[in-house]
């Protein structure tokens, strides 16, 4: 049989055509380094040599034809006859570089920030997935391929600082993107810490070094006067009822958007008027109640009563057909109708949560215990006791229908003075003096009542 010609450049390779059987075509100037020509016509590089380690003959596959052309071949062949020159075995280099590069993998911060992110989905849902989704995405583009041991504090504080500089507002000024990107890769490096991978969070020293935001507050209307006019506003949209009973609530109940959207039947009993729910933002912030009861003024019931002629059927209050994800409506049909009435950047759905705050307290005299507890945030006695959500609930339903029937004053054009003056309250006494008892003992209070007699 004629001898094959050796290979010299790429053109020369397509002189080799397939045959019965497999067989190699040697590289002019390139010793050990061969063409592999299969009977299904598929060519691939083969470099043949002997172990310098076990005095054996070995052979590595380069890739195939035409996929890695034949000056890379030429160029593996000068790499792998320079580790040979050291008496280091080609094959168990590339072993031990591939073994490295899945170990680094394993141990990159990618790998442990999906993996967290994987165990929030059991708890949290919608638009915060999405939201800390994209701050993982941010962080990973940085230091996603390092080994999280490795990323040391100087390392994050340089990456937040071109985040918070690459974050700023359409007014030019900082966003808090950065802030809440430290907290979300300190939430992964605590994770990779409890499973052994790493020693240190860099991420917990860098917060304070970064400025503060200049996001402002959400827009929000606080006068009575002006919250009369949005009241009667909203009763002439020409829309479902699904969202007129939203708004409608959401100003009686001033509870989060978020919340109010995921109401469930089973959640409510109408003929008591309580409403049990473990809020969104209580998931994992010490600041917000994981479990709260909200005390439903007639007027909200009067409103789910109807709500239940429509979605009584389903699983939640504001069941939509045509919502695609959770078959709730939308997270922007309260602000996109608020828009529609002229308020944009003048009052929001969460907006209904601060003028409840600030007209409780400054016009009904509230105490701000009671307040805060109806926002569901998690309020505390002089001594650090924090109180359930069934505490003061006579009180909290006192105050949940003297608001819901301000708001109707309101709404109506009447004179809401007889808010004023009845809501100094018997509730703020009760406060006062149940922290009284925490603060000095029961025995001593009834003596110093006996005392003033």
């Amino acid at each position: 049989m004629e001898a094959r010609k050796p290979i010299s450049s790429d053109r020369s390779i397509s002189s080799h055509k397939a045959d019965d059987k497999e067989y190699l075509v040697s590289v002019k100037n390139h010793p050990m380094l061969y063409l592999m020509v299969r009977p299904n016509g598929t060519k691939s590089w083969v470099y043949r040599y002997l172990s310098p380690t076990h005095s054996k003959n070995k052979r590595i596959s380069l890739g195939v034809y035409p996929n890695v052309s034949f000056s890379r071949a030429c160029e593996i062949w000068r790499d792998y006859e320079g580790l040979l020159s050291r008496n280091i075995d080609p094959k168990n280099h590339r072993e031990e570089l591939k073994n490295s590069i899945i170990s680094k993998t394993k141990n990159s911060f990618n790998h442990f920030a999906w993996e967290y992110f994987d165990s929030l989905e059991q708890t949290q849902k919608g638009n915060t997935l999405i939201r800390k989704k994209g701050r993982l995405e941010l962080i990973c583009s940085y230091i996603g391929n390092e080994p999280i041991s490795e990323i040391g504090s100087p390392r994050m504080l340089e990456v937040l600082l071109d985040i918070q500089a690459n974050s700023l507002n359409k007014a030019g000024k900082l966003t808090d993107k950065a802030e809440r990107c430290a907290g979300i890769a300190s939430d992964v490096f605590v994770y990779a810490g409890a499973r052994g991978f790493c020693s240190s969070n860099p991420a917990a020293l860098i917060k304070s070094q970064l400025a503060k935001s200049s996001y402002g507050h959400r827009p929000a209307i606080t006068k009575p006067k002006d919250l009369a006019k949005l009241l009667r506003a909203i009763e002439t949209l020409n829309c479902d009822l699904n969202t007129i009973s939203s708004l409608r609530l959401l100003a009686m109940l001033f509870v989060r958007n978020g919340d109010l959207r995921r109401m469930k039947w089973d959640d409510l009993d109408l003929e008591t008027g309580r409403w049990q729910l473990k809020p969104l933002k209580g998931q994992g912030k010490v600041t917000m109640v994981k479990d709260m009861v909200v005390p439903l003024p007639h007027q909200a019931v009067a409103i789910l009563r109807e709500q239940q002629k429509i979605n009584g059927h389903t699983e939640y209050v504001f069941f939509s057909e045509t919502a695609k994800k959770h078959h709730i409506i939308s997270d922007a049909t309260a602000n996109n109708q608020l828009h529609n009435l002229g308020y944009q950047n003048i009052h929001c759905a969460h907006g209904f949560r601060a003028a409840a705050k600030t007209i409780l307290q400054e016009q009904l005299k509230y105490s701000l215990v009671l307040v805060e507890m109806a926002l569901g945030h998690t309020t505390k006695d002089p001594n650090g006791s924090a109180y359930g959500r069934f505490e003061y609930i006579d009180d909290r339903a006192e105050m949940m229908q003297k608001w819901a029937d301000y708001l109707d004053a309101l709404r109506e054009g009447r004179d809401t003075a007889e808010f004023r003056a009845d809501a100094q309250t018997k509730a703020d006494s009760t406060l006062q003096l149940q922290a009284l008892i925490d603060q000095l003992g029961e025995d001593k209070v009834l003596a110093m009542l006996k005392d003033r007699k």
